[in-house]
């Protein structure tokens, strides 16, 4: 369910080089410039993660994130985007993709919970 007050969300899906999923989490977790880093931006809530295995074996991280305002999101961004700031992050990150993330932003509407 979505944290009170999020008007906001993105489902950004990473796929995985083989055998690298735990580090992955691992260096979201630990690295200065992972969730950490995230979690210090402006309107930043909540992120879950989740780990998809294909039939083929391949995996994909899934992450959930919750913000406050839609306009949170692309200030964020760009300073992910900024290459200087992140070459740290990219050196150590890149090798355990398969592939570039694919983000879907969108606004929060609503949340449901049992």
């Amino acid at each position: 369910m979505a944290p009170p007050n999020c008007n906001a969300m993105a489902l950004v899906s990473v796929p995985l080089a083989a055998g690298k999923a735990d580090e992955a989490l691992a260096l979201f977790k630990d690295h200065e410039f992972g969730i950490k880093y995230t979690m210090s931006m402006k309107g930043a809530v909540q992120f879950d993660f989740g780990l998809e295995t294909a039939e083929d074996g391949s995996e994909t991280m899934h992450i959930f994130e919750y913000w406050h305002e839609v306009e949170d999101y692309p200030a964020y961004l760009a300073k992910r985007g900024d290459a200087e700031l992140m070459k740290d992050w990219n050196a150590v990150f890149g090798p355990c993709l398969a592939g570039p993330p694919v983000i879907k932003w969108f606004p929060h509407r609503a949340a449901y919970t049992n």
